[in-house]
C-alpha cells in the first residue's frame, strides 16, 4: 500500500498548501486551509490506523494564495470603471454632443477660406445649441420624453427597454449643449475681432456686449461643474438663473447689431427688419424666448393644508386638494420664485384622511430642507406644470426591484399608489429607522400593500446598515427582475449603482444633477 493518505480539518479559513510527514510514511501532500499549527488526522489504511496530531508547520510553508493579477485582469477591471462608474449614461450623452459640436466648429474652420467661419455661421449653432439647452430643460419635453419611452410594449426587447429607462439621464444633453454654445460662441468671437482688425467691422458698443456674454456663458458653464455646484449651490442657482436670462437678452442685442451691420453692408438696401428675418438665429431666440417666459405664466400659490412632523430630518406637507397631480409626476416648490426652486415627488392620497391631498416628503438636505422642517411655509409656490421622473421608468420593465432607504420610500410611494402601474410586478426592499413608529402606519401599510413580503430592514432593531448592494443583487436574481431602482442621498445612491452595474445588474436611479 502507498504511504499514508493525509486529511486536513481546520475551522480558520486561509488558503495555504503545506508538505506534512506521518511517522509511518516517508511523505504525504495535502491542499489544506489552516493555520501554521492545523489539526492532522492521518489515516493509514493498511494498518487501519486513525491518530490525530497537531502538526507543527514552519512558517515559511503557510502563506496565503492571493490571485495573481494579470494584464488581461487589470485591463478588465480599469474597464469596468470606466464604463460602469466613470463614463455613466449621463457622461456618454454629454461626451457625444460636444464631440459632435467640435467635429463641426473643425469642419467649418477646415472649409473656411480665412480659417474662420462667418459670424453669422457660429451665431446661428451657437443659437442652435441654446435652443437644445433650453429644450431638454423644460418639463413639458421632459414629458414627452418620458411618455414617448415608457410606452414601449413589455413585448419589445430587454436591452432596448433598458436603454430607454435611461431617458432621466437626459441631463446630458443639457450641459452638452450649454458647453457647446461656449464653444461656438468663442468661435464667433474670434470672427468679430478678426473683422474688427481687419477694418470690416468698427463697431465698439458690439465688442464689449460680445464680451459681456462671454463673460455670462462662462459663468453659467463654470458653476455648473458637478464640484463648484455642490460646494456652491446657491451661486450656481443664481448664475444659472440670472445669468441665463440677461445671455438670451443679451444675444437679442447682439443680434440685431449684426443684422443692422449686415444690412449696412448690403448691396441691395434691406432693412434691419429684413435681416433679421434672413437670419436662422434669429427664429431660433423667438422659440428660446417663449419657452423661457411660458412657464413663469402658470406661476402660483398653493396652499399647505397640513405639515406632519416625522423625525427631525424629515417632514411631510400635504398641498391643497384642488392641486392635482398626474400619476407619477412630482412637484417643483419655493418659497422665493425668483432665487431657488426644490423638487420633490407627490404622494397620491394613501388613505380617507389626506381628503385627497398629495403631499411630499422633505428630508433635510442643506439649509432650504432644513428652514422648511424647521417651520414649514402656509403655501409654496408652484409654476409651469408637473414633470415625471425616473422612477416612471420602472414601468417598461415585467418585474422590478425598488430599493429605498430612509425617507427615499416617499419618491417611491408615488409609483406604489399610481393606478397606471397595474402590468409591473414590484418587490421592495426599505432600509430605515423604526420605519413604522417613524413614517406612520399609512407608509408601512402602503409599502405592504404593494408587495406582502416586502423586506423592510429596520436598522435600529437590528443595530446596523445592510449591505444594500448584496440586498438588491440577491433579490434581482432570486425573483429574476428585469432591472432595480434605488431611491437615497447622493453619495450611497452613486456607491450602490456603480457597483451594481459592475454587477452587470440593469440599476437606476436620480443623477442628481440640479
Amino acid at each position: 500500500m502507498d504511504p499514508a493518505v493525509v486529511k486536513a480539518v481546520e475551522k480558520d479559513i486561509v488558503h495555504t498548501s503545506i508538505v506534512a510527514r506521518s511517522p509511518d510514511a516517508s511523505s504525504a501532500t495535502t491542499t489544506m486551509e489552516a493555520h501554521s499549527q492545523p489539526e492532522m488526522i492521518f489515516t493509514d489504511l493498511e494498518k487501519g490506523i486513525v491518530k490525530t496530531e497537531t502538526a507543527v508547520v514552519p512558517n515559511n510553508l503557510v502563506h496565503e494564495q492571493k490571485p495573481r493579477r494579470t494584464l488581461k485582469s487589470l485591463a478588465w477591471l480599469y474597464f469596468d470603471y470606466a464604463w460602469y462608474v466613470a463614463l455613466t449614461p449621463y457622461r456618454q450623452l454629454w461626451t457625444l454632443v460636444v464631440c459632435a459640436n467640435l467635429s463641426a466648429i473643425l469642419a467649418v474652420v477646415a472649409c473656411s477660406d480665412k480659417h474662420l467661419p462667418s459670424m453669422t455661421s457660429a451665431a446661428n449653432a451657437a443659437v442652435a445649441n441654446l435652443l437644445m439647452a433650453v429644450l431638454v430643460r423644460q418639463d413639458y419635453m421632459k414629458n414627452v420624453m418620458y411618455h414617448t419611452c415608457w410606452s414601449i410594449p413589455h413585448s419589445a426587447p430587454l436591452w432596448l427597454r433598458r436603454r430607454l429607462a435611461l431617458v432621466y439621464e437626459n441631463g446630458g444633453v443639457h450641459s452638452g449643449a450649454a458647453v457647446s454654445t461656449l464653444m461656438w460662441f468663442v468661435v464667433f468671437t474670434g470672427s468679430l475681432w478678426t473683422s474688427y482688425a481687419g477694418g470690416n467691422f468698427s463697431d465698439v458698443g458690439v465688442l464689449l456686449l460680445d464680451l459681456l456674454l462671454a463673460i455670462l456663458l462662462s459663468s453659467i458653464v463654470v458653476t455648473a461643474i458637478p464640484q463648484v455646484r455642490r460646494r456652491y449651490h446657491d451661486l450656481f442657482e443664481n448664475a444659472h438663473r440670472w445669468a441665463g436670462w440677461f445671455g438670451i437678452a443679451l444675444f437679442w442685442v447682439s443680434l440685431v447689431l449684426l443684422a443692422r451691420d449686415q444690412a449696412r453692408a448690403s448691396a441691395s438696401g434691406l432693412t434691419i427688419g429684413q435681416s433679421l428675418v434672413q437670419l436662422p438665429a434669429f427664429w431660433l431666440l423667438i422659440i428660446i424666448s417663449c419657452h423661457a417666459i411660458y412657464p413663469w405664466l402658470l406661476l402660483r400659490k398653493v396652499a399647505v393644508v397640513r405639515a406632519e412632523r416625522l423625525t427631525d430630518h424629515a417632514i411631510r406637507i400635504y398641498y391643497d386638494p384642488r392641486e392635482r397631480i398626474p400619476a407619477l409626476h412630482g412637484v417643483a416648490i419655493s418659497d422665493a420664485p425668483l432665487y431657488e426652486w426644490h423638487g420633490f415627488a407627490a404622494i397620491p392620497p394613501l388613505q380617507e384622511s389626506d381628503k385627497g391631498a398629495f403631499s411630499s416628503i422633505i428630508s433635510r438636505a442643506g439649509d432650504w430642507t432644513a428652514k422648511t422642517i424647521e417651520s414649514p411655509r402656509p403655501y409654496y409656490y408652484m409654476r409651469g406644470i408637473h414633470a415625471t421622473g425616473v422612477l416612471a421608468m420602472a414601468q417598461v420593465f415585467r418585474r422590478v426591484v425598488v430599493m429605498a432607504t430612509g425617507s427615499g420610500i416617499g419618491p417611491c410611494l408615488a409609483l406604489f399608489g399610481a393606478g397606471t402601474v397595474t402590468k409591473t410586478k414590484i418587490h421592495i426592499i426599505w432600509s430605515a429607522p423604526s420605519p413604522r413608529t417613524v413614517f406612520g402606519d399609512p407608509i408601512y401599510d402602503a409599502v405592504l400593500r404593494k408587495d406582502p413580503e416586502a423586506t423592510i430592514w429596520d436598522t435600529r432593531k437590528d443595530g446596523r446598515r445592510p449591505d444594500m448592494v448584496e440586498l438588491a443583487e440577491d433579490m434581482y436574481h432570486a425573483v429574476n427582475a428585469e432591472a432595480v431602482f434605488f431611491i437615497s442621498n447622493r453619495d450611497l445612491t452613486r456607491k450602490v449603482i456603480a457597483e451594481l452595474r459592475r454587477r452587470r445588474v440593469a440599476a437606476y436611479a436620480p443623477i442628481f444633477d440640479s
